[in-house]
């Protein structure tokens, strides 16, 4: 054999073997490429969650508050009053109805429509979700106030059997 035939083979074998080694790096890199992208991706969605779950907690601590000092200023300006009434047949049940309407209405006033709209997005209904954060606070204010439902004719000091 003559050496330029043998310097030709290895010439060509180097370069095949060259060849099949950066095509391999250029797999490698495109896997890798592609692995950091889901990764990326991935951490990306998970700070739009946090994002997300951030402004939702705001916004439903933005109608849980004012719903709960609502209901606690017509407790003590108006409902116990208008509820002993009530229950002497003095005032109609459609009085306290409307307060509780009034309680809404002044909350979803103060709550501002990206707070809304960001309750609606997620949770379906704001107006549900209000009336329920009501509901929950004058549960509370009943709780903390356990005289509030008891008929006139029991004095609060005396225990009930």
């Amino acid at each position: 054999m003559e050496t330029g035939t043998i310097q030709n083979a290895a010439n060509t074998l180097l370069t095949d073997a060259m060849l099949a080694v950066v095509s391999l790096a250029g797999a490698y890199g495109i896997y890798f490429i592609r692995l950091c992208a889901t990764k990326v991706k991935s951490q990306t969605a998970q700070i739009r969650n946090e994002r997300t779950r951030w402004v939702l907690d705001t916004a439903l601590d933005d109608v849980r508050q004012p719903a709960e000092l609502s209901v606690g200023a017509m407790e003590q300006t108006t409902a116990k009053k208008l509820r002993e009434n009530v229950k002497n047949g003095i005032a109609d049940r459609e009085e306290l109805l409307a307060l509780g309407k009034t309680v809404f209405d002044e909350v979803k006033a103060a709550v501002g429509p990206e707070a809304q709209a960001t309750i609606t997005r997620t949770l379906g209904s704001f107006d549900d979700y209000l009336t329920k954060c009501i509901e929950d606070a004058v549960l509370k204010v009943k709780q903390n106030d356990p005289f509030a439902m008891l008929p006139e004719s029991i004095p609060a000091n005396e225990s009930v059997h």
